[in-house]
């Protein structure tokens, strides 16, 4: 599933740069807010699809505050700027840092089937994932809305009730 997500991503790029759409040839690669929001996304989208086959069609409200939390984060990081932030740059990676090391131990709990884990990684996402996208706001919304709201997750019921 993950490798299919993948290559569906890398199939919409290719359509969009033989239409004219995007040209790949103009990114700026050298610019360092390219390249941690670039790291970022990329990263979240390989944590998401490697999430998923755990969690199958899981919308609890931990997700829901995740979700939240990227949407106002990408918002204001990439349209509005109305409260984003670049420098100091070591932020914005250890923002990046953060949001992978959240990422890798929650895959890890569901393989351990720790839930203290699995709350651990998305506090470290929280906190991470804004940070690195340089959005005060979707700071605030990770902490008013997504820490309250990720505190009792638990492993997904259906991977319970299948017995894996």
């Amino acid at each position: 599933m993950m490798v299919l997500r993948s290559i569906t991503v890398l199939v919409l790029i290719g359509v969009l740069w033989l239409l004219g759409i995007i040209d790949l040839e103009t990114l700026p690669l050298h610019s360092r807010e390219f390249q941690v929001c670039g790291a970022t996304v990329l990263l979240y989208l390989f944590w998401s699809a490697a999430e998923s086959k755990y969690r199958g069609g899981s919308t609890s409200l931990p997700y829901t505050v995740f979700y939240a939390v990227l949407l106002v984060s990408a918002v204001d990081s990439f349209l509005l700027e109305l409260t984003t932030y670049g420098p100091p740059w070591i932020l914005r990676w250890a923002g990046l840092v953060l949001f992978a090391s959240g990422s890798l131990m929650r895959l890890a709990a569901y393989r351990k089937r720790s839930v203290k884990h699995l709350r651990l990684g998305r506090y470290l996402q929280l906190a991470g994932l804004p940070a690195a996208l340089g959005s005060i706001v979707g700071t605030v919304v990770a902490v008013a809305a997504g820490i309250p709201g990720s505190i009792h997750e638990e492993l997904n019921q259906v991977d319970e009730e299948n017995g894996l």
